[in-house]
């Protein structure tokens, strides 16, 4: 995860969250059937120069994780049509896939790319399945404390979220009602 020189970043600490969100949702998208996710877990931001030295003082790696529930890691769908399905698109996009090391007998392993902008993806295949991203070290927001809250990707339910819970700032609402997205009518604040 750290890399000295760091490769060329467009994006630092505070921009990165959104980044590494939308790059879950893309990555998931592609794959059928999606179950969903239990959990999404954001790690607390490494101190680059604890791990380099002073001279990335100001630097941070981030990572975070959306991890699928004992029983859905266990479905074929998800330890093995998933792997190969991963495995081609990050080829088709051009990552540096650096890690493809899941055994076809148990589907256990793991398989690691690198995107052009640094970004690091990491599909891990062992009694759970998860998908974590890693930024490598980038340059720390001057004042930023946390992200606001981002919903996670994948149907990560709010008590599965320590991400939302300890990791970023409260979401901003106008309602403590939640709204139903299925829903097909719309309801009058009177109920009628």
């Amino acid at each position: 995860m750290f890399q000295d020189p760091p490769p060329d970043r467009e994006f630092d600490e505070a921009e990165a969250y959104p980044l590494m969100e939308q790059i879950v949702l893309d990555t998931i998208s592609e794959l059928p059937d999606f179950p969903g996710f239990e959990k999404r877990i954001y790690l607390r931001p490494e101190d680059c120069a604890e791990a380099l030295g002073s001279g990335y003082e100001g630097w941070v790696a981030l990572e975070i994780s959306y991890t699928f529930s004992d029983a859905t890691s266990s479905l074929p769908l998800v330890r093995t049509d998933y792997t190969m399905l991963l495995r081609e698109q990050w080829e088709s996009e051009g990552y540096n896939i650096h890690r493809d090391d899941i055994a076809l007998d148990t589907g256990r392993g793991s398989l690691e790319a690198e995107r052009p902008d640094g970004i690091n993806l990491w599909w891990w295949v062992a009694d759970s399945v998860s998908l974590t991203l890693q930024t490598g070290c980038i340059p720390a927001t001057e004042g930023f404390d946390k992200p606001d809250y981002i919903p996670p990707a994948g149907g990560v339910l709010p008590e599965s979220d320590p991400a939302a819970q300890n990791r970023m700032n409260p979401p901003e609402s106008s309602t403590s009602k939640a709204i139903d997205p299925f829903a097909t009518t719309s309801e009058s604040p009177s109920g009628g």
